[in-house]
Parts: C-alpha cells; sequence; structure tokens
C-alpha cells in the first residue's frame, strides 16, 4: 500500500518545474550545477535559481553550492513565507546492498506540513552524433527511489496564519 505525500501536487509542481531544466542541461553539457525550486506562500508558479560556474574562478564543490543555496531558502523557510522547497544536485547513488553506483539526480524535498525525502532520479547519458540543431547527447531517466530524510531548514515550523 503506498502513502500519499501530504500536498502532493506542492511536490510535484516543484519536479516539474527543475526535471526540464536538468535533462536540458544533460543534453546539451553533460552535466548540471546544484539549483533550488521553492513555492512561496499564495503563489501558483514555483522561483528557481540555479548556480552557475564562476567565471574565471574554481566552482566550489557541490556540497558548498548546495549549502549556499540551502542559506538562501533559510530566512523565508523560517519566517513561513515558503509552503514548499526543492534542492537540487548532481549524486552517485547505489541501491543498498549493491556494490553498483550510478549517477543520479537527487531532488531534496520539504513541504511545510513536514513532508522531507530525497527522490533520487539515476540516469544515463548516450553520447549521439550531432545533427543539426539537435543536443549531441540523449538522456534516459530510470526509475525513481524515494527516501526519508533529515529536514536541511532544521525541522518545519507550524503553518503562518491566514
Amino acid at each position: 500500500m503506498t502513502q500519499k505525500i501530504p500536498n502532493g501536487e506542492q511536490v510535484q509542481l516543484l519536479v516539474n518545474a527543475v526535471m526540464p531544466w536538468v535533462e536540458a542541461e544533460l543534453r546539451k553539457t553533460g552535466r548540471f550545477f546544484p539549483a533550488a525550486a521553492w513555492l512561496e506562500r499564495g503563489a501558483t508558479e514555483p522561483a528557481f535559481r540555479a548556480m552557475d560556474a564562476a567565471e574565471g574562478s574554481r566552482t566550489p564543490p557541490i556540497a558548498q553550492q548546495e549549502a549556499m543555496l540551502t542559506a538562501e531558502l533559510l530566512g523565508r523557510w523560517q519566517s513561513g513565507g515558503l509552503v514548499a522547497a526543492l534542492l537540487m544536485a548532481p549524486v552517485f547513488y547505489g541501491r543498498s546492498g549493491s556494490g553498483e553506483r550510478s549517477t543520479a539526480v537527487r531532488l531534496h524535498v520539504e513541504t511545510r506540513e513536514g513532508y522531507c525525502a530525497d527522490i533520487f532520479m539515476p540516469y544515463r547519458i548516450r553520447t549521439g552524433w550531432r545533427r543539426r540543431g539537435r543536443p549531441p547527447n540523449r538522456v534516459h531517466f530510470s526509475h525513481p527511489v524515494a527516501q526519508e530524510s533529515d529536514s536541511r531548514f532544521g525541522g518545519s515550523p507550524p503553518p503562518a496564519q491566514e
């Protein structure tokens, strides 16, 4: 029996906002940088921000980029301004007990109602020959895996009074 996600439409809205961007980046360059999407109280469309390569300097490690995105959202989350947030990063993922690891998109999702999970979207990139106007890579996502996770925002305070 599957458990229904509290406010699953908020989670789906955030996932739908970021996955097309991830796929486009993987097709174009074969990689993507950490990003965040969030849904503000009363908003119908999520906001989105992606980290990018620092020009002329070394790109910070992924964990540091994720920490920067978390810090940007933390104040709004704690004040009750956000109803849901998603942090996304490239990771190596392996099922428990398996020695194999594959590249994956990790979507860390939190909602105000206390839903907190990591969703792993393993993928493969097949390099194709470049046709006029077509990206050089083909991306195939396999079945997502979700697991409970610890909050990045220090827990979910009670919803703000309307």
